[in-house]
């Protein structure tokens, strides 16, 4: 009876060994992937509201700007000037350069790539950099086509935005703000603010706590990248197309977490979000590949299945040997124990 007791306590004792780390284990799975996944949801806000004051902070720059009394006067001059002399002569030259000092402090100072004043009829009037197009109407000239004209005519009505194209005057993908300019209540043409790609590129690669696979990166409504992936030599802005369960969800108005296969095919835990912006309709996510936010867990795992068969083999050898002895008892009808026989 003693050994068929201690062979139940042995066995029970074993089982415990065995379940309560993969209890454990379980618990502290769950609670890493919480923990990642609320790390993942702090940089994507922290990275929205960064994203956000950007470009809201350009849409103010170029609504004060083309509200400045001296923005008016200076598209008034400058059209006065290119009817009357043509665009390039020395009397419009010297209306030109009364504007050209401020206009590049402005670009220096906000980091812009260009500014342009662009007269109501499409003339081109100003650039603080020469363009291709500048001097040139918009609206019949051969540089109708441009981004510059499609926003100039959106501009003539209301502050709006135009996506990124490559420049490649400046080598860089570049994206512009307009807004319409007033001399009192009449219009005088459109302000156009040209910004470089480099400075959203500067906050999505801040990838600091995201280990070597983590990334933050934007994908316009067309399915597009607008940013540049870290697993690519290659610019990816614009040419690489990315369609995953949490893009789409993304477009369709939701702010979640979850894991997904990414635009690699690679399962990554993503905590993703529209931007939320009235002139941009893209999706911010943040994204770590899964082997990577789990190796700890997978390093858990593989100790436990090294202790958990150790365990076993030794659980299995007793319990066999306990059994081979007890059979061996039964068979040969040896007592469990024998007293000694009292001495006469």
């Amino acid at each position: 009876m003693v050994k068929k007791t201690t062979l139940v306590l042995t066995i029970a004792l074993l089982t415990f060994f065995l379940i309560v780390p993969f209890v454990s284990y379980k618990s502290l799975k769950s609670a890493l992937k919480k923990e990642v996944f609320n790390h993942l949801i702090t940089t994507r806000d922290l990275l929205k509201l960064q994203i956000w004051n950007y470009f809201n902070n350009r849409f103010g720059d170029i609504d004060t700007l083309s509200r400045n009394p001296v923005i008016s006067q200076g598209f008034t001059r400058l059209s006065v000037a290119f009817n009357t002399y043509n665009f390039g002569s020395s009397q419009f030259q010297k209306i030109e350069n009364l504007y050209q000092p401020l206009m590049e402090y402005y670009v220096s100072d906000y980091g812009y790539t260009n500014i342009f004043f662009i007269g109501r009829d499409g003339d081109v009037l100003f650039s603080v950099i020469n363009e291709g197009f500048t001097g040139t109407n918009l609206l019949t000239g051969k540089f109708k086509q441009l981004n510059v004209a499609q926003i100039f005519k959106r501009g003539l009505e209301d502050v709006t935005f135009e996506d990124y194209t490559w420049n490649d005057k400046v080598n860089e993908y570049t994206a512009y703000f307009a807004a319409p300019v007033y001399d009192v209540d009449k219009l005088s043409g459109v302000l156009i603010i040209e910004i470089p790609f480099g400075h959203l590129d500067t906050m999505l690669t801040q990838r600091a706590g995201l280990g070597q696979t983590g990334e933050m990166y934007l994908v316009g409504e067309d399915g597009l990248m607008r940013s540049n992936s870290r697993f690519s030599v290659e610019p990816t802005i614009l040419k690489k197309e990315v369609d995953t369960e949490a893009t789409r969800e993304a477009f369709d108005g939701y702010v979640g977490k979850k894991i997904i296969y990414d635009y690699r095919g690679v399962p990554v835990l993503s905590a993703y979000t529209p931007l939320n912006l009235n002139f941009i309709n893209w999706a911010l996510m943040v994204e770590i590949d899964e082997e990577e936010a789990f190796a700890a867990i997978k390093s858990v795992e593989s100790r436990l299945t090294i202790i958990a068969s150790i365990i076993s083999v030794i659980a299995v050898g007793y319990i066999y040997l306990m059994y081979r002895k007890q059979n061996r008892e039964d068979e040969y009808g040896i007592p469990e124990s024998e007293e000694e026989p009292e001495s006469s």
